[in-house]
């Protein structure tokens, strides 16, 4: 079995004993009941906004609550120690949540929209977000040592990250600057699960996503090695 079949089953194991897994079904049969309970949320906009949150929850929360318990439990320093790759670390906490991810937003589909919508725009949306906010997770937890810590990281984050975009798809505020967020380009991907997106959004929403994917990738190996590996504060 390679390093990464068994990192792979490692996660899997930790995110049925924390319930995770069990968490992130629980949310979505709860947001469907509210569609079903209040009507008037049963619009394509508060769908959008669930299909962006569900991997905003499962990505930033999750990866941080995940490394923080393996820091508790001494697992991380055990790792220093063996032959294992942080990549490979890494891309199995990615695998495991986005797979978790996109297996939770195809069940939110299936059970509040049915089988009409675009396919390839709930895949694209789930994984390139899901994949940028878990390395944004892994960067905003590299100094954190509880869990307190880090929900003060992750809710500053994600006034930075997300406020901007979220006045833009509510229609409070519109502005062309708001591109330049990639949380701009994951919305526009998830608009698209449900309306005709053109291939210059789609285009820009793919190929921004990648772009920060491989920023915040380089940037997370560098806070993850200094501040878990070495200990730098």
């Amino acid at each position: 079995m390679s390093q990464l079949q068994t990192m792979l089953k490692w996660d899997l194991i930790l995110q049925s004993r924390y319930k995770i897994i069990h968490l992130s079904i629980l949310s979505v049969l709860i947001y469907f009941a509210t569609l079903v309970a209040i009507p008037s949320m049963n619009t394509l906009q508060f769908k959008t906004l669930y299909l962006f949150f569900d991997p905003t929850l499962i990505g930033i929360m999750f990866v941080g609550a995940l490394v923080l318990f393996e820091k508790t439990e001494n697992t991380l320093q055990a790792l220093n120690v063996t032959p294992l790759e942080r990549r490979t670390y890494f891309f199995s906490k990615i695998i495991s949540l986005t797979l978790l991810a996109t297996l939770s937003a195809f069940l939110f589909l299936f059970l509040a929209h049915g089988f009409t919508f675009e396919y390839f725009y709930v895949v694209a949306g789930v994984i390139l977000t899901s994949v940028f906010l878990i390395l944004v997770g892994f960067i905003l937890v590299a100094r954190c040592n509880s869990i307190n810590e880090y929900l003060l990281m992750m809710m500053l984050g994600f006034i930075l990250l997300f406020t901007p975009p979220l006045l833009d798809i509510t229609g409070i505020y519109e502005n062309i600057i708001f591109y330049l967020w990639p949380s701009q380009a994951s919305f526009l991907l998830f608009e698209g699960v449900f309306t005709p997106l053109s291939l210059t959004d789609t285009l820009y929403a793919v190929v921004y996503l990648v772009v920060w994917i491989v920023i915040c990738y380089y940037v997370a190996q560098k806070a993850f090695y200094k501040h878990i590996v070495l200990g730098g504060r």
